[in-house]
């Protein structure tokens, strides 16, 4: 009986240290507290599909250093969807984010086009380069035309 004590003893035991393992390594991750974001970017459309501009960034995530107040960004991807209703398009597009001096970032969205000329989107950070390696976040945005060069995308939600 004592053997079978000692082996609940030590399977206890060995729980214990696993659970606190376990909270060791995502501590650092759960206590990342989501701060605001407000990001504008200014698309200047080009030919080969390509488009790139400037962006400013203002709200929490900039006030606390988390990611810088301005840069430049270039679309690296776009795919198209839903067209052939004649009433919407799908696109997402994937961005890639400079900060000078301080790394990039990568932004997905997922965009809803009415053919009236309004679009909503949603957004994901996924990672980045430099002092973005492992920054995440997300939320909506909206898009408004800008003639004669391209549109303007004005990002809201929170980053980590």
């Amino acid at each position: 009986m004592r053997t079978s004590h000692r082996r609940v003893a030590r399977a206890i035991v060995a729980l214990l240290a696993a659970s606190l393992a376990i909270m060791a390594a995502i501590g650092p991750v759960a206590a990342a507290t989501p701060q605001k974001l407000t990001l504008v970017s200014t698309t200047i459309f080009n030919s080969n599909g390509w488009n790139y501009g400037a962006f400013s960034a203002t709200g929490a995530a900039v006030d606390s250093g988390l990611i810088c107040g301005s840069g430049s960004f270039v679309d690296t991807g776009i795919a198209f969807a839903g067209y052939q209703s004649g009433k919407a398009v799908q696109l997402t597009v994937d961005k890639t984010y400079t900060c000078p001096g301080d790394g990039t970032f990568f932004v997905k969205m997922q965009i809803h086009a009415n053919f009236d000329g309004t679009e909503q989107f949603s957004w994901v950070v996924k990672g980045g380069t430099g002092a973005y390696e492992s920054l995440h976040g997300s939320g909506q945005g909206t898009t408004v035309d800008n003639p004669p060069t391209g549109n303007i995308n004005t990002f809201v939600g929170s980053v980590h």
